[in-house]
C-alpha cells in the first residue's frame, strides 16, 4: 500500500455487495501463448502477455507519490447533510487528491464516493471512538458520468464526494489538486461506465481497489462498439489526448459489437494497443463480461456475434500476437455467474442480463482486481489496496 492510503487505525473491510474473490485458475506464461480459456470453459485464465511484464509491465521506476493533502477544517465546513453528506468544493475539470478522516463517537458504516456514483472507498465499519484515515485521487471532468450519453442531470462543476451507507461519519476531510496521480483510462460500454443511480459499472467500483494516488479516469459509455469508441473525439480521442508516458488504458469491448467482422474487431482492439503504446502508455485488454443468459442453471459460451464472430477469442488472439496483458473476463465472469445461480443473480444484475446493479458492479470489479493481481504487474500490483 502507497503512502498515504493506509488506515490509521486499521484496514477497511470488504466492498459493498459482497463482491466475492474471482473463481478458476489462472493460467498463460509470460508471453501469453497459452492457458488461457475459451469463454465458458471450465479455467478461466489471465495472460500476461510478452512485453516485459516482469519489471513493472516495462513502466518507469515507481516514484514515490506527492505527499497527501492534510485534512483542513475549512473543507469540513463545506460538506452538508447526514446521509449521504455532500462536500462540493468546486474548481476545474482535472485529479484531485483527497484525505478523509471517517468515524467518531458512535459506530460507524461508510461509503466513500465521487462524481457521478463512483466507489473510492470499500464500505468502511469504525467502532464507537475509533477514527480511520484514507487518501485517494478523483478525476473530475463535466459531464461527471458519461462523456457522449448524456443523462438528465451532468452533475455539478468541480469537485464532489460524498458519505453514504448505514450509519456515515465524516469526522474530517483535506483535498488538493494532485501533483503526481498514477493514471489509469478505461474505455468500454455501458457495463464498464460511470451509471446513474440503481445501476453500476465495474469501472465504476474498480477506484475502491487502488490506493493514493492512483487515479481512475472511466471514459467507458454506454452504446458503443470497439469501433465508435475509438473513433470518438470525446472518448477515446480525449483519452489519447490525456495519456502521459507511464499511464495505463484498460479497454474492454464486445456488447455493441454484435454485427462487427473478424477482421474490423480485431483491427480495432489490435489499435487501443497500438496507439496506446505510441503515446508512451500501456494497454490492457479485457474481454466483455458474461450475459446472465442461463440455460435452466448454468450459462454457456458469450458473445459469438450475429457474423459468428468469437469476440473474446479475437480479444485473446489480440493480445497474444501484440504482448498486451489480457484479462478474459467473459469466462471469469462466466465462472463467478454459474456459481451465483439463476435465482440469485437477480442481486447482481437490474432485472435483465446485461446491465448490473451496485452490488454486481462491485463483484466484477472484485474480479478483476483479483486478475489483475494474478498477472503481477508490478506498476499496477503496488498500488492496490
Amino acid at each position: 500500500m502507497s503512502s498515504g492510503g493506509a488506515a490509521t487505525t486499521g484496514g477497511s473491510t470488504a466492498a459493498s455487495g459482497g463482491a466475492p474473490a474471482s473463481t478458476g485458475g489462472v493460467s498463460g506464461p509470460s508471453g501469453g501463448t497459452g492457458g488461457v480459456a475459451s469463454p465458458g470453459g471450465s479455467g478461466p485464465g489471465i495472460s500476461a502477455g510478452g512485453s516485459g511484464i516482469g519489471n513493472a509491465g516495462g513502466s518507469a521506476p515507481l516514484t514515490p507519490p506527492a505527499p497527501a493533502p492534510a485534512l483542513d477544517p475549512a473543507a469540513l465546513m463545506k460538506c452538508t447533510g447526514t446521509s449521504p453528506i455532500r462536500c462540493s468544493f468546486g474548481g476545474p475539470t482535472g485529479n484531485y487528491d483527497v484525505t478523509v478522516l471517517l468515524g467518531g463517537a458512535a459506530a460507524g458504516t461508510t461509503i466513500a464516493q465521487a462524481e457521478q456514483g463512483r466507489v473510492m472507498l470499500p464500505t468502511l465499519m469504525t467502532a464507537a471512538g475509533e477514527t480511520k484515515m484514507f487518501s485517494f485521487t478523483v478525476n473530475v471532468r463535466q459531464p461527471e458520468g458519461e462523456p457522449v450519453e448524456m443523462r438528465p442531470s451532468n452533475g455539478t462543476p468541480g469537485l464532489d464526494v460524498y458519505f453514504s451507507g448505514a450509519a456515515p461519519l465524516l469526522k474530517g476531510i483535506g483535498y488538493t489538486p494532485a501533483k503526481k496521480p498514477f493514471m489509469i483510462y478505461i474505455a468500454g460500454d455501458s457495463t464498464t461506465c460511470d451509471q446513474p443511480a440503481g445501476l453500476g459499472g465495474w469501472g465504476q467500483s474498480l477506484p475502491q481497489f487502488f490506493d493514493y494516488p492512483v487515479s481512475v479516469a472511466n471514459y467507458a459509455d454506454s452504446g458503443e462498439s470497439s469501433g465508435s469508441f475509438l473513433g470518438n473525439g470525446k472518448l477515446f480521442g480525449a483519452i489519447k489526448a490525456a495519456v502521459k508516458p507511464g499511464d495505463w488504458v484498460f479497454a474492454c469491448f464486445g456488447h455493441n459489437d454484435k454485427t462487427t467482422s473478424e477482421q474490423a474487431f480485431h483491427d480495432n482492439m489490435t489499435s487501443y494497443v497500438t496507439q496506446t503504446r505510441a503515446l508512451g502508455g500501456f494497454p490492457l485488454l479485457l474481454s466483455p463480461i458474461s450475459r446472465a443468459q442461463f440455460n435452466g442453471n448454468t450459462i454457456g459460451p458469450q458473445h459469438i456475434n450475429s457474423l459468428g464472430v468469437n469476440l473474446p477469442m479475437v480479444v485473446k488472439q489480440v493480445a497474444m500476437e501484440t504482448g498486451a496483458p489480457f484479462i478474459d473476463l467473459t469466462a471469469l465472469t462466466t465462472t463467478w455467474l454459474n456459481g451465483v445461480g439463476p435465482t440469485a443473480v437477480q442481486t447482481y444484475f437490474a432485472g435483465q442480463v446485461t446491465h448490473t446493479t451496485v452490488a454486481g458492479a462491485n463483484a466484477i470489479a472484485a474480479i478483476v482486481r483479483d486478475a489483475i493481481r494474478q498477472l503481477g504487474i508490478p506498476a499496477l500490483t503496488a498500488y492496490m489496496r
